[in-house]
């Protein structure tokens, strides 16, 4: 018996509720896993290691006969995607978050569509009318999303105050006072995974397997965590994650972080599109800010809300901007493939009507004066 119309119709809905449960409660493992000392250079480097080997036998037996040729060009983009997408965003991200808060650096991660959206425009990839409804929408919303980052960074305002009855407390380390410095971490992973986004695009165009790309780019950009980790950590002490908190981080990191919720994205990616996508992404935020306030106890600031709020209206105007270009791009491919139903001119003669097929202009005149001769 197969699944119902509603059901199938709701899986992608589902999928990406699951996907932001899944990310909003691996902020807190791993901040929690920071402040009992783990290094976010060494948690980067086991999570993407981990992600890649969990993802490499689906890649092989799914992928094996459609993977195209590697050629020493295709190799060195995939190493440029993979360090813009994984080892350096991931290591800024974690760093961001050992001195902001979870809530923070998920409103922070809104700010991509954004940032895509305008690289794009610079790089002449996508094309921007701004006298349009849609092309208004698009500015008006990167704009939004900006000024929201502007304000998450810059100010923080009046302490909302913590939740005395939430049930889980985390303890804070010193790092979390340096705000600004975290803020400037936050906002540099999210230009390294927008300018990720735009080479993604082109490298699928030449190395379509996904999964056999996803482990590539975990592999790669393990390599490059544990080279930089191995250049600045100076006690070799700090790759010793015992068997607590620690470990549990790095697996959840690596199985669901970089595995499960990288295949969920994907499919709804396939299935539904990236607008549809990235819309579930505010959902994170709000998450997170429900957990960090109501069940770990953390400090909200008036400034991170307004910031935030603004990054999630901008988003969704951007969203809306991009939905309606493609609505409008669709009905004009249609209006051009649509065929010409318009009856075609025709006479009557002894009762019977003869349809006159469109002519050029050069020959109209003479087909004209054989209307008249038979007309007559």
């Amino acid at each position: 018996m197969g699944a119902s119309p509603v059901f199938r119709k709701l899986k992608p809905h589902a999928a990406l509720v699951l996907a932001q449960m899944g990310a909003t409660f691996l902020y807190f493992i791993s901040e929690a896993s920071f402040n009992r000392g783990l290094d976010p250079k060494v948690y980067t480097t086991y999570r993407l290691i981990i992600g890649g080997f969990a993802a490499l036998p689906l890649a092989y037996f799914i992928e094996k006969q459609e993977r195209p040729k590697l050629t020493p060009k295709l190799f060195g983009e995939i190493v440029l995607l993979s360090i813009t997408g994984t080892s350096l965003p991931l290591s800024l991200f974690y760093a961001s978050l050992r001195c902001t808060s979870p809530a923070f650096v998920a409103a922070m991660l809104n700010t991509v569509a954004s940032t895509v959206f305008i690289l794009a425009v610079i790089l002449r990839m996508e094309r921007l009318r701004i006298r349009s409804p849609h092309g208004i929408a698009k500015v008006a919303g990167s704009a939004l999303s900006l000024a929201g980052v502007t304000v998450m960074t810059l100010y923080r305002g009046l302490e909302v105050g913590k939740f005395k009855k939430a049930p889980i407390h985390i303890e804070k380390s010193l790092m979390h006072e340096n705000w600004v410095k975290g803020s400037i971490f936050a906002v540099a992973s999210c230009l390294s995974l927008s300018l990720s986004c735009i080479l993604q695009g082109k490298t699928l165009r030449k190395y379509p397997t996904q999964l056999s790309l996803t482990v590539w780019m975990n592999v790669i950009g393990a390599l490059g965590a544990a080279t930089f980790a191995g250049l600045t950590l100076r006690k070799p002490e700090a790759w010793l994650i015992g068997f607590g908190l620690k470990m549990w981080s790095v697996l959840y990191g690596g199985v669901v972080g970089s595995g499960l919720l990288v295949l969920i994205q994907l499919w709804c990616l396939k299935a539904k599109g990236p607008v549809f996508t990235t819309m579930f992404n505010p959902l994170g935020t709000v998450m997170s800010v429900f957990v960090a306030h109501f069940l770990v106890g953390e400090k909200l600031y008036i400034g991170s809300i307004i910031g935030g709020v603004t990054v999630m209206a901008g988003l969704y105007l951007l969203l809306w901007g991009k939905e309606r270009e493609g609505d409008d791009q669709e009905s004009t491919l249609e209006n051009e493939a649509m065929p010409d139903l318009s009856p075609s001119p025709s006479i009557k003669h002894g009762g019977v009507s003869i349809e006159i097929p469109e002519m050029s202009a050069t020959t109209k005149t003479s087909s004209d004066q054989a209307i008249k001769k038979i007309g007559a």
